[in-house]
């Protein structure tokens, strides 16, 4: 049986998270999206969008169910999956009070769930002004996150901004953090599927991540917190490393926030392999056979503009193929000793 993707969206009152589940509401992601949120009250659904009412349950015509969470968690949610069309992502907004631990670990017990990201959204006005039990709740939000969107940034100064990035950085070090204002983030970034589709992405040119809709203002567009992304592929018909690959995606940079690829492994050369990373999370699952299709990989990575360095990343996934990479341990790290001598050779004598 599939699995359905879930997505939490946590943060403190105020941060901007309806704001950024209203966005999730009215956007063309062409799925059938399921959405809990505590404070259905508080979600301002365009009512052209509302199809019909049916007690906590709305049904909108984006494809999108809004359900309130007034009941049992579990409950809610095996109603909205034994439905003759179940959800084909879940998106769970919590309360601005509430630890996303607890949340998390409701659905890891479902085995129709897979947890996809833990998104906090974070009010750069705010945050660093909680005090006593509402920082510690504050923290507790930012350290489940795999990815820290910092709202507001608009309203702050820049040495204050930078005192947020080293709040966030303290409780996670290697933090993907994305600054943006009224909580403008693209679908590709929140979405593991729809339109983050490693084919369809790989086919754009870089930084056409996201644009505008036509007609659409913004203001502060013209600051340097305007949401611009880039966007990198990587393909090729040869076999990789298995070992390889998962080193690769351990170092990647923090201003890569999404990567998605499907694999040819030497290991495995007869099943694709599926490669998912959003955030700090990372996943490597097997998928279906090859079947007809010749096998091959391709990669397509989202980072912060200005944030990827094409030269490198092509380095390192030639690196990973399966006729480029280590034979043993032995041989990798030696290797890598040969590459720091190199750089330090190149420091000292320019």
């Amino acid at each position: 049986m599939d699995t359905i993707p879930l997505t939490i969206i946590t943060g403190f009152l105020g941060a901007g998270k309806t704001t950024l589940l209203n966005r999730l509401l009215h956007a063309d992601h062409g799925l059938r999206v399921a959405v809990l949120v505590n404070d259905f009250g508080a979600v301002n659904i365009d009512s052209q969008l509302v199809v019909g009412v049916d007690g906590d349950t709305v049904s909108l015509a984006n494809g999108c169910i809004c359900c309130t969470i007034r009941g049992d968690l579990i409950n809610a949610t095996l109603g909205l999956l034994n439905r003759p069309e179940p959800p084909q992502y879940l998106i769970v907004e919590t309360s601005g009070v509430s630890d996303p631990l607890e949340v998390a670990l409701t659905f890891k017990a479902m085995k129709r769930i897979r947890l996809d990201s833990v998104l906090t959204v974070l009010d750069a006005e705010q945050i660093l002004t909680l005090e006593r039990e509402f920082a510690v709740l504050a923290l507790n939000q930012v350290g489940m996150a795999d990815i820290v969107i910092l709202n507001k940034v608009d309203l702050v100064t820049e040495p204050q901004l930078e005192k947020v990035r080293a709040y966030i950085r303290s409780i996670i070090p290697k933090s993907r953090i994305i600054e943006t204002m009224h909580a403008n983030v693209p679908l590709e970034l929140i979405l593991n599927v729809g339109q983050f589709d490693v084919q369809r992405l790989a086919s754009r040119a870089p930084q056409e991540v996201h644009v505008h809709a036509e007609g659409e203002h913004h203001e502060h567009e013209h600051t340097d917190h305007s949401l611009i992304f880039e966007t990198w592929s990587w393909q090729s018909d040869q076999p990789l490393s298995t070992k390889a690959l998962k080193r690769m995606v351990d170092s990647l940079p923090e201003t890569i926030y999404r990567a998605k690829g499907i694999f040819y492994f030497v290991e495995s050369p007869d099943q694709r392999g599926v490669l998912q990373v959003v955030g700090q999370r990372a996943s490597l699952t097997f998928d279906e056979p090859w079947g007809n299709e010749t096998p091959h990989s391709q990669l397509v990575v989202i980072g912060a503009h200005g944030g990827i360095d094409a030269h490198e990343l092509q380095q390192r996934m030639d690196a990973c193929l399966a006729v480029n990479a280590p034979k043993s341990e032995v041989e990798r790290v030696a290797n890598a000793a040969l590459d720091w001598l190199r750089r330090s050779f190149k420091t000292t004598h320019p």
